[in-house]
């Protein structure tokens, strides 16, 4: 096997780019991919540009710790929304708009909105009555009865 393309900096940077991304899939933790997307952003450059060792380096670098540090910051923003959220939802109770029961699918009004409600009590659910929100899976919320309607 020939290693020509080892002369090829462009193509070494291809190679180190692609050995990251498929490592991403075997040690995950969302990070080496940036260093994958990094390698190629140097091999791209380096097809119109030729670089030194160390401006190539530095490109590599700066490049995959800004990308990592940006992204990682939406990654966490987002799960403060989520908690947010689900602080907003839980123990909060909701008017049901069209029964339901175990298995299927209603409406309930909550917050001036109309929401798509699922239960995993037995007892079924009437028009009218209240529900106490006890989880959400995107706008899908997870409802019990409440006791004594409010």
């Amino acid at each position: 096997m020939s290693l020509e393309f080892i002369k090829n900096p462009a193509m070494v940077w291809f190679i180190i780019g692609l050995i990251c991304v498929i490592s991403e899939f075997a040690i995950p933790g969302v990070i080496i991919i940036f260093f994958g997307i990094g390698a190629w952003v140097v091999a791209l450059i380096l097809l119109g540009v030729d670089l030194n060792i160390f401006l190539q380096l530095l490109v590599f670098l700066v490049f995959s710790i800004t990308a990592l540090v940006l992204v990682r910051k939406k990654v966490v923003t987002q799960k403060e929304m989520t908690d947010d959220v689900t602080d907003d939802f839980l123990g909060k109770k909701a008017e049901v708009l069209e029964g339901f029961s175990k298995g299927a699918y209603g409406k309930v009004f909550f917050k001036g909105t109309l929401w798509k409600a699922e239960t995993t009590s037995e007892k079924s659910i009437k028009k009218g009555e209240y529900v106490v929100i006890i989880g959400h899976e995107s706008i899908l919320l997870q409802v019990e009865p409440v006791n004594n309607n409010a």
